[in-house]
């Protein structure tokens, strides 16, 4: 989940992603520009999401298997 200023996005990680994601979500609050591989909620298909990490405030990676419930698709404005 990516949080800025008055939103939030959730978008799926690809399988086996989590440290390239770990390491992109470091640079949270530079004047800097990343790529993340994320999943595309309705295409099931990986795709390439820009981030400018100036905008992003907080970031978490949440572990789906121990987390109950519904989720919710990639990339959903909460």
């Amino acid at each position: 989940m990516l949080y800025g200023s008055g939103w939030m996005q959730r978008w799926q990680i690809p399988a086996g992603q989590e440290n390239t994601v770990l390491l992109e979500i470091a640079r949270i609050g530079r004047d800097e520009t990343g790529r993340l591989s994320v999943v595309d909620s309705e295409t099931g298909a990986t795709v390439t999401l820009m981030v400018a990490w100036a905008a992003i405030a907080t970031a978490v990676i949440v572990d789906t298997d121990a987390t109950p419930g519904h989720h919710e698709g990639t990339g959903q404005y909460a």
